[in-house]
């Protein structure tokens, strides 16, 4: 591998499928490349995969998906061909002998960067007659069936089979029976079959050993693609030993995110943010739904619901005390009191979260998910957290709670509130029935119920174990005779972390200062809570963890990342968000911070990504030291992101590229026009509309750029070269004497500009911005 340097990212990306036998997954190709390329990210390694792999709908977004072409044309970057979805996705050596031929092809609804898509050409849209060509090319001689059932078998003996339906050329979402559950399959797109449940009774005959009597599972399958993984998955071999053991003394590392997308008003920085996300959080989900808009955004959604993705907006009054850690003044529920406490800012709240891992046992099978749905959730405090930490310690160990109330009083038995304050006060202690602590004590042993969840806090702003009751009260003497936690109830602990998390990845608010009471909805976020309690060996659809134990990698969105004190906000943790200084790096620095006094250090499963609009003249330039800690990617319009939406007549890609032309000559390419004002009019393409559009946000953001010098607005416009009728900017004669009087020499040309109403409503006048009208130079 000594020609590496001399060859481009795609091309080594590339050849290391070819070096790895033809075949391998990303993070063996990106275990492959770090031999001699340590710090290249695992980001990059999978974009660049799905853009030399002539199947892969992501492709599209990026320079190897840009022009239309057939894939047996020999293009360099048609190398690989991808398999199945999801994790266990993997990159052949394209051969068009094997995979087919393909082919980007111009597509005006598509939502990728260059408005192109990719399909097959040697066959027509997904349906079942299409996949029982592929399944008898891939399973020959095996076909059993009806009508009403296709079956196959495997060379190894194992059987599938689905329902063709009457017409298979109309069927276009297929139940596919298999004999297990494929793994890194939606959970969602397979439906388990115990034996003993009724389906199709054809299996009886033509698949048995998928029949009623046996375990099977339905998989929906709704894509050529999704079958071939199923298929792969269904007859999958070994890897070449050799390779395989190759492979063994790799072990992945975090690679951390900087970066910044930069451009004019309207490219969609702050759209593209969601890509930019599940590129790092959800590859392989991107990558299935590149051109689905809509699911993107609502995968990002749940992401972000969460907690693993962060969105905040840099403005003028942000500061290091919202963004890292500062000093907040709340009122003390109990005394009524005002009380200061280190309150950790956004960045840290989510350096906390991405730091913390799982560290409870492994629960078995049948109770690694829990269902929260009817629960009552309470909140708990195992002792003070900075001086009894051994409580807690000992409830983890044990499976227990405890409590500190009720001075060693056996409250076994008790039936009411009464009963605690008798027993309580029958051990010399002198208390009132209207104190917290018969009601904490009440709480705790009479309406905590079996089964029910109890979060345990870690002060008021994080939490640090999870688990459900299940049993009664009990009394525990202690051995040293201590009064104090002997009040217990037996738990299983479900999650215990370390360190603590935010109370923002499970709460709306922070926590009260009370040892316990109940946690409702509107205060607790019961999706957050069903999340942290899913089976770990389940992630999410399309998420890439390396390591189910490791901790979940977590975005921070920063949009417009240029409008605040950028020096200010992020203080010394601009040394620490380099990649080489993170958390477990050779180069790795720690910071303690000023008000907590706490040791810092920023983890390399913490991901940045930023917006900066270059146009607005209110800001200065970002800090030098963050410009070298951040990859910048320039966004520019795309105005083949308009192409084919004509009004009546008026292509508006060409209008926008003719606009900006102008707008980069007079300005600079700082200050173009974002096809985004102009997106709407793909729906509607209607005069209305863009009348508004020009009315509203192009007219006053060009009299911004331009510092209202009308003349060179109307060069932009092209209004110098059309008649006066379809002038959106007139200039009006008049005397100046008139209006100031013959002692004031007014400067400039002494003429006033008018907004032309009726041009804006005139096809014409539009056409005029692209080319003149004949005649009128």
């Amino acid at each position: 591998m000594n020609d590496l340097p001399q060859k481009t990212q795609w091309e080594l990306i590339a050849d290391a499928v070819a070096a790895l036998g033809g075949k391998a997954n990303r993070t063996e190709v990106w275990e492959y490349l770090k031999r001699t390329l340590p710090d290249i990210p695992f980001s990059t390694v999978s974009a660049e995969l799905n853009a030399v792999a002539v199947n892969a709908p992501a492709r599209t977004s990026y320079h190897a998906g840009s022009q239309p072409r057939r894939t047996d044309a020999g293009n360099r970057y048609d190398r690989l061909f991808k398999v199945g979805t999801g994790n266990g996705a993997y990159y052949e050596v394209y051969d068009p002998t094997v995979h087919g031929v393909w082919e980007i092809y111009a597509d005006p609804a598509a939502t990728s960067t260059h408005k192109t898509a990719v399909r097959r050409v040697d066959e027509g849209s997904f349906n079942a007659r299409v996949a029982m060509e592929y399944l008898d090319r891939h399973y020959p001689s095996s076909y059993s069936g009806t009508t009403h059932i296709a079956a196959y078998r495997t060379q190894a003996g194992r059987q599938m089979a689905f329902d063709p339906g009457k017409d298979p050329t109309k069927k276009s979402t297929l139940q596919i029976f298999v004999d297990g559950y494929p793994p890194n399959w939606p959970a969602d797109a397979v439906t388990e079959y115990p034996a003993g449940k009724t389906r199709n009774h054809h299996l009886d005959v033509h698949a048995p050993d998928l029949a009623s009597s046996k375990q099977a599972y339905a998989v929906r399958v709704s894509t050529l693609g999704e079958l071939a993984s199923l298929c792969d998955w269904y007859g999958a071999g070994e890897r070449d030993p050799e390779i395989k053991a190759s492979l063994s003394d790799f072990k992945p590392m975090a690679h951390a995110t900087n970066k910044i997308l930069f451009g004019p008003p309207g490219t969609g920085k702050t759209y593209n943010t969601v890509n930019e996300t599940l590129r790092i959080l959800a590859p392989d989900f991107l990558d299935e739904f590149a051109n689905e808009r809509e699911t993107l955004k609502q995968r990002f959604d749940e992401l972000a619901h969460a907690g693993r993705v962060r969105f905040v907006t840099f403005h003028q009054s942000f500061s290091y005390e919202d963004f890292v850690e500062g000093i907040r003044a709340s009122t003390d529920e109990q005394t009524k009191r005002l009380r200061y406490e280190v309150e950790d800012g956004v960045f840290k709240q989510l350096c906390e979260a991405a730091r913390s891992r799982n560290i409870a046992p492994t629960p078995a099978p049948a109770e690694s998910g829990i269902d929260v749905a009817g629960r009552r959730i309470w909140k708990l405090s195992l002792g003070d957290a900075g001086s009894e930490g051994h409580i807690f310690d000992e409830c983890m160990q044990k499976g227990i709670a405890l409590m500190g109330f009720g001075f060693g009083a056996d409250l076994t038995g008790v039936t009411s509130r009464d009963d605690i304050l008798q027993a309580v006060r029958a051990t010399g202690e002198d208390v009132g029935p209207g104190d917290y602590a018969i009601t904490a004590l009440d709480q705790f042993v009479r309406r905590m119920k079996d089964g029910d969840l109890v979060v345990v806090t870690h002060g008021n702003l994080k939490f640090r174990a999870i688990g459900v009751v299940t049993g009664g009260y009990r009394h525990l003497p202690r051995d040293d005779g201590e009064e104090h936690y002997v009040q217990a109830r037996p738990v299983r602990w479900l999650r215990q972390y370390d360190p603590p998390r935010p109370y923002a990845d499970l709460m709306e608010n922070r926590f009260s200062q009370m040892t316990i009471y109940e946690l409702r909805p509107g205060s607790i976020n019961l999706d957050r809570l069903t999340a942290l309690l899913a089976p770990s060996h389940q992630p999410l659809m399309g998420d890439h963890i390396a390591d189910p134990d490791e901790p979940e990698p977590r975005v921070l969105v920063i949009d417009e990342i240029n409008r605040g004190n950028v020096s200010r906000i992020f203080g010394e943790l601009i040394t620490l968000i380099e990649p080489s200084k993170r958390e477990g790096a050779s180069e790795a620095l720690s910071v303690t911070l000023p008000y907590s006094k706490e040791r810092f250090s920023v983890p390399a499963n913490v991901h940045l990504i930023g917006t900066m609009n270059t146009a607005d003249r209110s800001l200065s330039g970002l800090d030098v030291a963050l410009r070298r800690r951040f990859e910048f990617v320039e966004m520019l319009p795309e105005p083949s992101a308009l192409s084919g939406v004509l009004v009546e007549g008026v292509p508006l890609d060409e209008m926008l590229a003719a606009l900006n032309r102008r707008i980069e000559v007079l300005l600079g390419r700082d200050y173009m026009l974002g096809h985004a004002y102009f997106m709407r009019l793909r729906d509607e393409p209607t005069l209305p509309l863009l009348t508004d559009v020009f009315r509203r946000q192009v007219l006053p953001l060009l009299q911004e750029y331009f510092f209202e010098d009308w003349q060179k607005i109307a060069w932009v416009l092209n209004d110098h070269r059309k008649p006066a009728p379809l002038r959106f900017l007139q200039q009006t004669e008049g005397s100046m004497a008139e209006l100031f009087g013959s002692d004031v020499d007014v400067p400039g040309e002494g003429r006033l500009w008018t907004v032309n109403d009726s041009a804006f409503e005139q096809p014409a006048a539009y056409l005029g911005i692209i080319k003149a009208p004949p005649g009128s130079d």
